[in-house]
């Protein structure tokens, strides 16, 4: 999720754009997954990237080794993911209380890059609730490739993890996004 506004930041980045504005597709091959576990086992969600609904429109300004960006916001349905498993992606959806919020936002704001370390400064909006992360990315400009991973506290969302079988197994609150988008650019 997050990942999908941090490599639409490196790509511009990698590049190194004269322009100020460019526009940027995160094309179906892309991947995000979110990985957790419980005290019995562990999950995996993947995010159906057909679920992309838009091309951003990016704004981009320079300043020292960073990058500041506007519009590279990117909107993704909280019901898109599927956790390989009926009643397990029923929960997940219902911890993301995807009725209620359709859509979690990924704002990256900013890129810094230091020689060959890129990390992205993005804002992340859960449940109603928007977080501010640091996120270490690479880029391979060979296959406009963007990966990076982002772990979170879903408790950071005022979120809450099931608790199945009268409490005898508990999902942790601690979860893993990564990301692998591939990014085409025009």
């Amino acid at each position: 999720m997050k990942a999908i506004g941090i490599i639409t930041v490196l790509i511009l980045l990698s590049f190194g754009f004269a322009k100020n504005q460019t526009k940027v597709k995160i094309t179906n091959k892309s991947e995000v997954t979110i990985k957790g576990k419980s005290n019995v086992n562990s999950f995996e969600c993947k995010y159906n990237s057909d679920f992309i609904e838009n091309d951003l429109q990016v704004s981009i300004a320079r300043n020292n080794n960073k990058i500041l960006l506007e519009g590279a916001k990117l909107s993704i349905k909280s019901t898109g993911f599927d956790c390989a498993h009926k009643m397990i992606t029923k929960d997940f959806k219902s911890i993301l209380k995807a009725e209620e919020y359709p859509h979690i936002v990924i704002n990256v704001k900013e890129l810094n890059a230091v020689k060959e370390n890129i990390t992205a400064k993005l804002n992340v909006k859960i449940a109603g609730i928007e977080k501010e992360y640091l996120v270490p990315v690479t880029y391979n400009q060979t296959t406009n490739n963007v990966k990076g991973q982002l772990k979170l506290n879903i408790k950071d969302f005022k979120l809450k993890s099931p608790k199945k079988l009268l409490g005898m197994v508990v999902v942790n609150d601690n979860v893993e996004i990564n990301f692998n988008l591939f990014l085409q650019y025009y």
